[in-house]
């Protein structure tokens, strides 16, 4: 018998560092990547992430860059007269669009609200 991996069990992940694993399986789902595949999609995410890294470190001029960028929109955002109304109008877009995704989950069978999740219990929300 053949022991080559033909992608019939569920894929072990093992994602990079910081980077999300996509492509999770459920227990009765294979997911949409076989064990090779993740495989080459982490090497990909690795690899990709270190020339970034390099790019940055060779061309310093865009640290600065963004620098100035990202103080001129603070400036900007953090002086607005309507500041206030500007982060309520902000969150309430965040919390709709999270009660969404809640839902959308919850069609698609995910345990949303499992203990394995401990992100999203620093909601603040109903317990």
């Amino acid at each position: 018998m053949d022991t080559a991996d033909t992608g019939s069990a569920q894929p072990k992940h093992d994602p990079p560092i910081a980077m999300e694993p996509y492509d999770l399986g459920k227990a009765e789902d294979l997911g949409a990547l076989s064990n090779e595949q993740q495989w080459h999609t982490n090497n990909l995410k690795t690899q990709t992430r270190i020339n970034n890294e390099r790019y940055m470190r060779n061309h310093p001029e865009i640290h600065h860059m963004i620098s100035a960028f990202l103080s001129e929109l603070n400036s900007d955002f953090f002086t607005h007269p309507d500041l206030l109304k500007r982060v309520e109008d902000m969150k309430e877009e965040y919390m709709k669009q999270h009660r969404e995704d809640m839902v959308v989950r919850g069609l698609a069978g995910e345990d949303i609200f499992g203990d394995d999740d401990d992100d999203d219990t620093e909601e603040g929300g109903d317990a």
